[in-house]
């Protein structure tokens, strides 16, 4: 195979994506680590922000929105 070094490489960083994604869904499944009683606007903010980046990759990642 002519590009090894690159398809390790590329593996390398999918497992890496892989792992900060696993990081990424146990923070969300732990209501970004906070408690309900002390959510307010900053939180919201916060949790905004994180749909933000998301959907910016899921937009590039399945070609919607601008990179159609």
């Amino acid at each position: 195979m002519k590009n090894e070094k690159a398809l390790a490489e590329f593996m390398a960083r999918v497992a890496e994506a892989n792992t900060l994604l696993g990081e990424l869904t146990s923070f969300m499944e732990n209501h970004m680590e906070t408690n309900s009683d002390d959510i307010n606007w900053g939180d919201v903010g916060n949790a905004e922000y994180i749909v933000g980046q998301l959907t910016e990759l899921t937009d590039w990642a399945f070609k919607r929105g601008e990179y159609e």
